[in-house]
């Protein structure tokens, strides 16, 4: 019998999935939590065989700080509706052994739970494809600005927030357009897009600037 801990922020979903999932006889829910806390607590004190995590919670990506802690030690398959390659890439890089749509039908979630459960990986070739061609992720504070300008901020409101000097900007932004081939700000906001940066919370977004 594989032992499972479901993650899933919300109700109806993380319900029907353990009514789903646990219609198989080789598969048991143990647990289902609906936030990280509840999770760390039942990872630090019942460790299950497998864990289903939704990679957003709460709004935010606490799925991959759950699999970032845990996941030499559990086998995780990460849970999403997102396909932004910086997220395929950090299911890999992280350690899942896993990684399926929302929109997957309920055999192919149960596939990829028993091939983690006998240590084996679960990965769809579109996820390591996508994972692959993923690109070299910004820096925190080139990040930062990305998400200014995003948000339509100009180069002196994108200076007073780095606490740095237009030309400054001008060059990071210059940079940031050699390094991804992109010819514009709107340009790199797409690519930004994405590839899922704008999404991510995972070491990517200062608490401040500088």
């Amino acid at each position: 019998m594989i032992r499972m801990l479901i993650v899933e922020d919300h109700a109806a979903i993380a319900d029907a999935l353990a009514a789903l999932l646990a219609s198989a006889d080789d598969l048991q829910v143990d647990v289902v939590c609906r936030d990280k806390e509840c999770a760390e607590a039942q990872l630090l004190t019942d460790p299950p065989d497998v864990v289903l995590c939704d990679v957003m919670l709460g709004g935010r990506d606490r799925g991959f700080e759950l699999l970032r802690a845990f996941g030499a030690d559990v086998a995780f398959v990460m849970y999403t509706a997102f396909e932004f390659p910086a997220y395929h890439a950090q299911a890999i890089e992280y350690g899942a052994r896993g990684y399926v749509s929302k929109t997957a039908p309920i055999a192919e979630i149960q596939h990829a739970i028993r091939r983690a459960a006998a240590g084996k990986h679960a990965f769809p070739q579109r996820v390591l494809d996508s994972a692959r061609a993923a690109a070299t992720p910004p820096t925190a504070r080139e990040l930062f600005a990305i998400r200014l300008v995003a948000d339509g901020a100009t180069n002196d409101e994108i200076a007073d927030g780095l606490g740095l000097r237009v030309k400054s900007v001008e060059g990071t932004l210059r940079r940031l357009f050699d390094r991804y081939g992109v010819n514009n700000r709107t340009q790199l906001v797409a690519l930004a897009t994405r590839q899922g940066w704008l999404s991510s919370s995972d070491g990517v977004t200062p608490a401040a600037p500088g």
